[in-house]
């Protein structure tokens, strides 16, 4: 099995650290005092894509990489009978958000897919691919809180979003939120929690600003929105291009 510079900003998430402090620090106490944009935003915008993207006919897919605890998962007006896709780095990620899912969504079906938001290469292992998630395009794809925590520069996260283009339905949304580098003013908490985090490999978002993933969006898909609460950028994207 492949293994990657993404790794070591997904192993901070062992079951101890899921269970007891993830939501209680980075949920809580993070998001609405250091990056001033509250889970509770996030998580309207999060519930807010996925009532515009439901199906016509069919069940509602719904495919979440970068799944943490599965807050946003439980929390969510997912239909019943849906399908999601947890995707993750990390296998108590994947089996923590899972259970939650399916303790708030029992007649959902969860698929767990073991990946690497950041390979390129569509024949490795870990690589995020149409077949490895089922074979069929989803009504949405989430990202959240995803970008800041992988490694590598603006252009590298922004190719990978753009590789998940063609998993999108033409009717469908892919959207995500991250916490800035540049082009924003962070406060002394953020300030503080963005040098430890970067030191550590936790984050690796110094260069990361708006329009370096906005951009790249645009040139996959034909409408793309943003907007940004404190710190944090919270971006949709639909009508994926083909061709």
């Amino acid at each position: 099995m492949t293994v990657t510079d993404t790794a070591p900003g997904a192993a901070v998430y062992s079951p101890f650290f899921l269970r007891w402090v993830y939501d209680a620090w980075v949920l809580n106490i993070g998001n609405s005092y250091a990056w001033c944009c509250s889970s509770a935003r996030q998580c309207a915008f999060y519930s807010r894509q996925l009532a515009f993207s439901r199906p016509k006919s069919g069940p509602f897919r719904l495919c979440d990489i970068g799944v943490a605890t599965g807050y946003y998962l439980e929390h969510a007006p997912i239909p019943e009978g849906s399908e999601v896709t947890v995707v993750d780095l990390n296998t108590n990620s994947l089996d923590y958000a899972a259970n939650r899912l399916l303790a708030a969504h029992p007649s959902t079906s969860a698929a767990k897919v073991h990946a690497d938001f950041l390979e390129a290469d569509a024949g490795e292992d870990l690589a995020i691919t149409l077949p490895r998630l089922g074979g069929e395009k989803f009504d949405a794809i989430s990202c959240m809180f995803l970008l800041h925590c992988v490694p590598g520069p603006p252009a590298r996260k922004a190719a990978a979003l753009q590789r998940l283009a063609p998993l999108v339905k033409d009717e469908g949304v892919m959207f995500g939120t991250t916490v800035l580098g540049k082009g924003v003013e962070h406060n002394f908490f953020g300030r503080m929690l963005m040098k430890s985090y970067n030191n550590r490999g936790t984050f690796v978002n110094w260069d990361d600003d708006a329009e370096s993933i906005v951009q790249p969006l645009r040139e996959v898909f034909g409408d793309v929105k943003f907007e940004i609460v404190g710190t944090v950028l919270l971006w949709e994207a639909r009508r994926p291009k083909t061709g």
